[in-house]
């Protein structure tokens, strides 16, 4: 290898590591983590890695159907490392600003380890450490793996894991000594215990890992080999039930749960091009072209050398299962992707070994070339490939996972017209509100990723009827703090905040937002706007509150569900409906009933003004005079139920025909 180009992998490296660790302090919290937080304070808990709406009395709940697609280990690691900080305690596990910044870094550690184990993988493959830190530094040009690896608690440890299981079993059929055997054995316990303890549907592609190398060891090691990584597997498999006991009660719905339960993640699936298209849209086309070029070559190479016995092939082989076997098998079912391809990060390491033995190759094509060109244009273009994504992720910082390629900047707007799936969203991941914080003001309601109804935001969103601000799965509240400036809003606005689309609604102006430069556009991050209320219509018959969301859309905020108990209850003190009076209600003195379970205690603002209740437990009636029911002039009315005890449900609401009494 040309020393300027190992020179340029080194600077590669060192800028991404840079961007890691102090974008990873940097960066807001994004989606997963929050859930995450909730389900490990269960896990420590009751034991299950659960959300609270999950169990019931500390067990999955009959109606839950994803309890075996995620497991502890990553979030375990990261409080212990938080712990050592000070930022979680015994038993407790934080939710403050600090809390996730410290365990962005810890995240930022365990990246570090796949980069080490492309390194070593792709030394094993073409023998030379130079190569290694050339595939390292490949992976982390890669906007995805650097972007993720800020925060991701989910897909960052299943591709270190299933990486370190690749070099592992690469290390143990290569091994001639007991050290090198021991060594790789370890590599494969602790490769196992962070994917599959992370991700448990990911055996799979594990299992198949094993049983491939297992045909590679040589004849005289076959034995001892096929021994060393069933006991590794044994061992992994084991520290992974003690850490997390309670699903291994019941071994074969774990084992079979898990891939099932992944694989039908929201019942739907996807056009078979999707990760075709988000592969020229997400890698690098350098070194995507690279990565083609190698897999090619290694699969050459594997059909020509298959009756030569050389181990070496082994790690070639397994690389290429890592890239290819999970993909193509999502290809096949069509399996439910969204926003790119984070899911198959794991694929992501093995597709930077491959890249490195495709600019192998060429540098080596070029070798002793009497044209002065080819041996120059060859390496600056194998430079090329990792410098200008890094250049880009420098634009977008730390935003880096946001970057796509020139061919999906030119094509993705026109794709996405007819083809949904393929919509290229920015920040999905919504870290950007943190810098977005300072923003917005303090006052008012605040709706994180509001839902829409027509041209419309409404205010509430696909994760709940909470305000922003104190949600904990929401991406503002632990940043409430850096709000400044007040909004005295009525009753009627709120305020929406929103990241991943520049599309905002018809009742909304947008004051401030986040952007950052991407190649020749100005795209946006995140964004915060005013909103009028809009309100659904009053169903013929009233509204019904069940458990399965059904008149969801009149909960504007307060309101929490549950899958065993009536109706809807309140998350505080009070909570609110509003909906679009009919015709023949408005200019009309009404009565608000509700029907409820516990309604002793309850007052009722209509409107923004206190009405007198009367009624039981069973049943509340409040009279609203015409006056009051049409003072905002939109036919909206706002109804707010108060409950300091918050044990009052709500079963139904009715309007009725009556006079003021």
């Amino acid at each position: 290898m040309p020393r300027p180009l190992l020179a340029v992998g080194v600077v590669v490296l060192a800028v991404t590591t840079v961007m890691v660790f102090v974008g990873g302090w940097r960066t807001g919290v994004s989606w997963d983590e929050t859930y995450h937080v909730l389900r490990m304070r269960n896990y420590l808990g009751p034991g299950w890695y659960l959300l609270n709406g999950d169990l019931l009395d500390g067990e999955p709940g009959p109606w839950e159907d994803q309890q075996f697609v995620y497991a502890p280990i990553t979030m375990g690691l990261l409080h212990l490392w938080s712990l050592g900080a000070g930022t979680d305690g015994s038993g407790e596990v934080s939710a403050t600003a600090t809390a996730y910044a410290v365990r962005h870094l810890g995240l930022g550690l365990l990246s570090l380890g796949c980069l080490a184990s492309v390194a070593a993988l792709a030394r094993l493959a073409l023998h030379r450490w130079s190569w290694g830190l050339m595939a390292a530094a490949m992976l982390a040009a890669m906007p995805a793996w650097t972007g993720h690896a800020m925060f991701n608690v989910k897909d960052v440890p299943v591709a270190t894991g299933y990486t370190l299981t690749t070099l592992g079993l690469a290390v143990v059929v290569m091994a001639t000594d007991r050290r090198h055997t021991v060594v790789g054995a370890a590599t494969l316990v602790a490769g196992i215990v962070l994917a599959a303890g992370t991700r448990p549907g990911i055996w799979p592609g594990l299992a198949l890992a094993a049983l491939v190398a297992a045909a590679f060891l040589p004849r005289a090691r076959r034995l001892p080999g096929v021994l060393v990584i069933g006991a590794a597997l044994a061992v992994a498999v084991g520290i992974v039930a003690l850490v997390y006991p309670a699903p291994f009660a019941t071994p074969v719905d774990a084992l079979f749960g898990s891939v099932l339960e992944s694989s039908r993640f929201g019942d739907r699936s996807v056009s078979r091009w999707y990760i075709p298209v988000f592969l020229l849209a997400e890698v690098p086309t350098l070194l995507l072209l690279l990565g083609g070029l190698g897999t090619v070559v290694v699969v050459r190479r594997l059909w020509r050398g298959r009756q030569t016995g050389d181990t070496r092939r082994a790690v070639l082989a397994l690389v290429l299962l890592q890239a290819f076997t999970l993909p193509v098998l999502s290809i096949v079912r069509g399996s439910n992707l969204y926003n790119g391809l984070r899911q198959l990060l794991f694929a992501y390491p093995a597709l930077a070994v491959l890249a490195t033995v495709g600019a192998a190759v060429l540098l080596g094509a070029v070798t002793g070339e009497r044209r002065t060109w080819l041996r120059v244009s060859v390496p600056l273009l194998v430079g090329a490939a990792v410098v200008v994504p890094v250049v880009v992720q420098a634009q977008v910082f730390p935003y880096n996972y946001t970057v796509r390629t020139v061919p999906a900047m030119l094509l993705a707007p026109t794709v996405a017209e007819h083809w949904s799936d393929f919509e290229l969203p920015t920040d999905y991941w919504r870290t950007s509100v943190r810098e977005l914080a300072p923003e917005v003001p303090q006052g008012g309601w605040v709706t994180c990723q509001p839902n829409g109804a027509g041209d419309d935001f409404m205010r509430w969103s696909n994760d709940g009827h909470e305000d922003c601000t104190t949600d904990p799965i929401g991406p503002l509240a632990p940043y409430d703090d850096l709000r400044s400036g007040t909004w005295a809003a009525p009753e009627t606005e709120f305020l929406a905040v929103m990241s991943g689309v520049d599309r905002i609604g018809a009742n909304c102006t947008r004051f401030a937002d986040v952007t950052r430069r991407m190649w020749w556009r100005t795209m946006t991050m995140s964004y915060a706007a005013t909103c009028d209320l809009v309100t659904t219509g009053y169903p013929a018959g009233g509204l019904t509150f069940t458990s399965d969301g059904n008149g969801g859309s009149a909960l504007l905020g307060g309101w929490s569900g549950g899958h065993v108990e009536p109706g809807v209850g309140l998350s505080r003190e009070s909570a609110e409906i509003g909906f679009t009076l009919p015709a023949w209600a408005r200019g009309e003195d009404l009565v608000v009933v509700l029907d409820v379970e516990g309604g002793h205690g309850v007052t009722l603002d209509v409107d923004g003004e206190s009405v007198p209740v009367t009624g039981d437990d069973a049943t509340l009636r409040a009279a609203v005079p015409a006056g009051l029911a049409a003072r905002d002039g939109e036919g909206r009315l706002l109804v707010r139920v108060r409950d300091a005890d918050h044990d009052v449900r709500v079963l139904g609401l009715r309007l009725e025909e009556g006079g003021v009494r």
